[in-house]
């Protein structure tokens, strides 16, 4: 079952991702990727009783390997890791907050303010490195 999420929240990112990278270019990784991917992660994991964090770890392996085989041999290593710690992070912290709390929203809140803050930082650095190649 962890293994469906997962493979399900995958396959609706990458279609919403796509869609929305179209429609709002960069702000659709800034903001609408969080969102959107937090929901299709956590909400099935919680209502179906799962692991949250699970989820979100094997997401980031199926992250990480869209990323080894989309990438560049240098950027591609490095962005399927920091996939896996990243998304790992995420859930392990909205899996944290469900159980301090027993609350969905604060978790799923919680996963979103990080992927977005982690989103922001990294196209932040991107820019940055374009600049100094420019």
């Amino acid at each position: 079952m962890i293994l469906l999420i997962s493979l399900a929240a995958l396959g609706l990112s990458c279609l919403i991702n796509r869609l929305m990278l179209r429609l709002f270019r960069e702000h659709a990784v800034i903001l609408g990727a969080p969102i959107f991917e937090e929901i299709f992660k956590t909400l099935p994991a919680y209502y179906a009783n799962r692991s949250v964090f699970h989820v979100h770890f094997l997401f980031g392996l199926g992250e990480a390997l869209y990323d080894l085989a989309a990438g560049s041999q240098g950027s591609g290593k490095w962005a399927a890791v920091f996939s896996i710690i990243s998304h790992s992070l995420f859930g392990l912290t909205a899996e944290w907050l469900l159980g301090q709390t027993g609350m969905i929203l604060p978790a799923l809140l919680s996963a979103m303010a990080l992927h977005f803050a982690w989103n922001l930082i990294v196209m932040r650095m991107g820019k940055k490195k374009e600049k100094v190649v420019d």
